[in-house]
């Protein structure tokens, strides 16, 4: 069970730093353009990298928290509704994080909170 489950996440890193590797490569091509009062700004490439790479490590943290609370909660002799509940809200934790991480990158949530 746990071979497939490393092999996929190696798969999805290679994949994340293949990404973050085109994003420089495009940064380094395009920064001759770009002039001196853009140099004081964040590219785009470099927040995108960014948010590859702060969304895999995210799952991955997700993932492993996952694994290990329901490793724990097999194998524990009694099933208590707080282990439980955490187990879910781990699961759970990937999906509703990873939007807000998204807005938070782009500076949307910011914005949806000023509005209100």
């Amino acid at each position: 069970m746990v071979l497939p489950d490393a092999v996929f996440q190696g798969v999805m890193g290679g994949a994340s730093g293949h990404v973050v590797f085109l994003l420089h490569k495009h940064h380094q091509q395009v920064l001759h353009l770009q002039t001196s009062k853009l140099l004081h700004r964040t590219p785009p490439e470099v927040k995108a990298a960014k948010s590859v790479l702060l969304l895999m490590l995210c799952f991955l943290f997700f993932y492993w928290a996952d694994c290990f609370m329901t490793l724990y909660v097999t194998f524990s002799l009694e099933k208590r509704f707080l282990e439980v509940s955490v187990l879910e809200l781990v699961n759970l934790g990937c999906a509703v994080l990873s939007p807000f991480v998204l807005m938070h990158r782009d500076g949307h949530l910011a914005e949806c909170c000023r509005a209100q």
